[in-house]
């Protein structure tokens, strides 16, 4: 009876016991997949988090990108446009060149150029500044003369000693030197330098 009382408590033990560790297998079983689903979530939150900033760096890698390469554009158009501009200039300059080769035409043009510059000065003694090419194939009394009828004025006008160098018209300074008028071409392109930039961009891009 002994033996079989031993035999039925180490059972019941044995019974109880593995009863026991199955609840605490299920329990750790639970706890595991408790730590496995909470180590998931965090896992899928720091994924999100990492994606949402991936995706934020990638937006703003992409927009400097798209920055920089509309920055390069606008830069290239802009050169583009410089150097047609400056063509167009560098033509118009090759084309004032070639209306001074035409002697009649711009004969023309240097009396009224030196009749403007008389009428700007009010000294009564004026000096006249030609280029040395100018001063070879015309007459500065002749040129004067002419002038002063055309603005219509009396005032002793003479050259100046030094030539200028200019692809043409005429320099004229008061002679106590205190009055200057730029009859050349190089001084009406730099006054008309903005309209014709203006006028240039108009017609090649718009």
């Amino acid at each position: 009876m002994l033996s079989s009382g031993i035999e039925k408590l180490v059972e019941d033990i044995v019974r109880e016991s593995a009863a026991k560790a199955q609840e605490i297998r299920k329990q750790g079983l639970a706890g595991f997949e408790e730590s496995i689903r909470g180590a998931r979530e965090d896992a899928t939150r720091e994924a999100d988090q990492i994606a949402r900033r991936t995706r934020t760096e990638a937006s703003a890698v992409r927009n400097r990108r798209v920055s920089r390469e509309k920055q390069k554009a606008r830069l290239a158009h802009l050169a583009e446009k410089n150097r047609i501009v400056n063509e167009v200039l560098d033509d118009v300059r090759t084309r004032l060149r070639d209306f001074t080769q035409d002697e009649s035409s711009y004969r023309s043009f240097l009396v009224k150029a030196i009749a403007r510059g008389l009428e700007g000065i009010p000294s009564g003694e004026v000096r006249v500044a030609l280029s040395k090419r100018d001063l070879g194939r015309f007459k500065g009394a002749e040129l004067f003369e002419e002038a002063l009828a055309v603005a219509q004025v009396r005032k002793k006008v003479r050259l100046n000693d030094e030539p200028i160098t200019t692809m043409g018209g005429a320099i004229l300074i008061s002679e106590d030197g205190r009055i200057r008028t730029d009859c050349t071409f190089e001084a009406k392109l730099r006054l008309l330098h903005p309209q014709l930039l203006a006028e240039i961009s108009r017609i090649l891009f718009t």
